[in-house]
């Protein structure tokens, strides 16, 4: 297929974003990077239209189909090995100490994203730090859950932080307050001792980094109080560049580690993952 000037520079300028990240990347996720760096006009139809490119872009192997996600269509079959052998190897693979049983604060990382799973994912993985993907308004089986585990950390005398990383936008502050309220208000006000922090996305990163605005949307709940304290103006955490946005979780992560009770349980780790390599053999 003959392509136009324009649409090879496009693809030029989407490769570029696709070799950026280390991970799968949704089609939402590109279009806010491209409109960040200003590459495109924020607009529905330029959307669709990077949509088709996309499609053309890979049929014509231009673009690498490996580096595409799509975070709602998820095949779910059940684990499964050839034989016992393969079993215990995985077994072996996936073994993880806990690195904060004896850290004096547990952490969890939320986030409304479930878009951005990919990009924060490998972080919280490399810290054995919890993620919860919340994908809107918080269920109330999900906040009693929630405060069950801070509950039972907090009965071993840990200090308790939950870290929200989400959109500039009506429903972005929206949830974060909402979960904010009910897990401070769970048993009575046991919920007050856990302490909670919005990292992402803020009104100094839209300046700092000059992130794409949109329109607040009318027909939030939260629209009202969002444009009293915030403007008008909402900010997709999208387009946060993804090494910004991976950096940003990591700086919270340390910042709760004692890093020498931390290298201690990773010896501990490599020593209990050699004593795996040897049950195999008994198989």
């Amino acid at each position: 297929m003959s392509l136009q000037k324009k649409s090879i520079y496009l693809l030029e300028q989407i490769q570029k974003i696709l070799d950026s990240y280390s991970s799968k990347i949704t089609l939402r996720q590109l279009y806010y990077q491209l409109v960040a760096r200003q590459i495109i006009p924020n607009h529905q139809s330029h959307y669709a239209k990077l949509s088709r490119l996309c499609v053309i872009g890979r049929n014509e192997g231009i673009l690498n189909e490996e580096a595409f996600a799509d975070r709602l269509r998820i095949l779910d079959k059940p684990a499964s090995w050839p034989d016992l052998s393969s079993f215990m190897d995985t077994v072996k693979k996936a073994y993880r100490r806990d690195r904060w049983q004896d850290q004096e604060r547990y952490i969890e990382v939320w986030t409304e994203k479930d878009a951005l799973r990919g990009v924060i994912s490998p972080i919280t993985h490399e810290y054995g730090v919890p993620l919860l993907v919340v994908r809107g308004q918080v269920s109330r089986t999900a906040i009693y859950e929630a405060y069950s585990r801070f509950a039972a950390k907090m009965d071993e005398e840990k200090q308790c932080r939950l870290y929200y990383v989400g959109d500039y936008d009506p429903s972005g502050i929206g949830i974060f307050r909402s979960l904010v309220e009910r897990l401070r208000n769970h048993s009575h006000g046991e919920g007050e001792k856990i302490e909670f922090y919005r990292p992402a996305l803020t009104q100094v990163q839209i300046e700092k980094y000059n992130l794409p605005t949109d329109p607040a949307k009318e027909s939030d709940p939260n629209y009202k109080r969002f444009v009293k304290e915030h403007g008008d103006l909402s900010v997709e955490l999208d387009s946060l560049p993804p090494e910004i946005l991976t950096e940003l979780i990591k700086s919270c992560i340390e910042a709760n580690i004692e890093p020498v009770i931390f290298d201690h349980d990773r010896k501990i780790e490599e020593q209990e993952i050699e004593r795996l390599q040897n049950i195999g053999g008994v198989l």
